[in-house]
């Protein structure tokens, strides 16, 4: 049994090996090395990848619990959803959305970014998300420079509350709510405190107005005093409303806050004070409205506050 097994073993040892079965072997080798220090490098990289993006959820986390600034500035940070146009001014009036009712213009935000800031509305029903904007109008007009702002078929008005905030914007001075008659309604206005360039565009899925503000200082140029025809201030109210429905037809007609907080309604304006006063004597000789007055202002002055009195 012995010598069978030494014969068996003398017969492998002189079994012969070709070069080239050696060389293939050889290279299989290296070949599989070469794979071996790929997979290493592969595994380390994915590690760091982890381990990147672990780092950079860690300092997001704590960014949003220890700076109070910037977790603020993600409360309501809106998902833009789709683009349905981009608002063409005529005059400057645009307009967008459909008519619907029982809707909640819920909340406002600015948001702040480099060169231009981003005014933000938001629209609601029954506390959801509102897929399509309610039928909505823009007007900008000058003396002071401002934004009017309606929205139809608006029953809520929450983001009311939302309107100081828009003070933040480096570009806005001042922005409230106007007095409406028509409870399925609202409007606001935004004064600017310097010449503004504006973009207007709506959105769906969910419904959105967005508004882009950027500084048109480089256009502007020194513009004349104009001529306001004007009723005296009144607090907010239903007589702000009243004096306004008075004057409905007249062109160039808006509500405005003066620099007391009290309002008024300004029946346009007029580059010449003969301009405003023939007006005038027109208003009063047609409709028996006698309660105007004239008041001259610069471009970006806030209406003054004039009483009965004054008058």
């Amino acid at each position: 049994m012995d010598d069978k097994l030494k014969r068996l073993q003398q017969a492998y040892n002189d079994i012969e090996i070709l070069d080239e079965l050696t060389l293939a072997t050889r290279r299989g080798i290296e070949k599989g090395k070469l794979h071996q220090q790929k997979t290493r490098a592969t595994e380390r990289h994915v590690k760091w990848i982890a381990s990147s993006v672990a780092a950079m959820f860690i300092f997001f986390t704590i960014s949003i619990n220890t700076l109070p600034a910037f977790a603020g500035s993600l409360e309501q940070v809106p998902v833009l959803g789709k683009l349905v146009s981009v608002l063409h001014f005529s005059k400057g009036n645009a307009g967008g959305g459909v008519i619907q009712d029982g809707t909640d213009v819920n909340f406002i935000t600015v948001k702040q970014q480099e060169g231009s800031d981003q005014i933000i509305l938001n629209f609601a029903q029954n506390n959801e998300p509102q897929q399509i904007a309610n039928s909505f109008h823009m007007k900008f007009t000058e003396y002071p420079n401002t934004m009017t702002i309606s929205v139809g078929g608006a029953r809520r008005f929450s983001a009311a509350k939302d309107l100081e905030t828009l003070k933040q914007s480096n570009y806005i001075q001042d922005a409230y709510q106007i007095i409406t008659m028509d409870d399925s309604a609202i409007r606001f206005n935004i004064t600017f405190n310097e010449p503004v360039k504006y973009e207007v565009k709506e959105y769906k899925d969910p419904a959105q107005v967005v508004i882009k503000l950027t500084s048109d200082k480089e256009n502007t140029v020194k513009l004349s005093p104009v001529y306001s025809l004007r009723t005296m201030s009144m607090p907010y109210g239903e007589e702000i409303g009243m004096a306004e429905e008075m004057l409905f037809e007249l062109e160039g007609l808006r509500v405005l806050k003066d620099q007391q907080g009290s309002f008024l309604v300004e029946a346009g304006y007029y580059n010449t004070e003969a301009e405003a006063l023939a007006q005038l004597k027109r208003i009063q000789s047609e409709s028996g409205v006698d309660s105007l007055l004239i008041e001259k202002r610069s471009n970006l002055q806030i209406p003054e506050f004039i009483s009965t009195e004054k008058k």
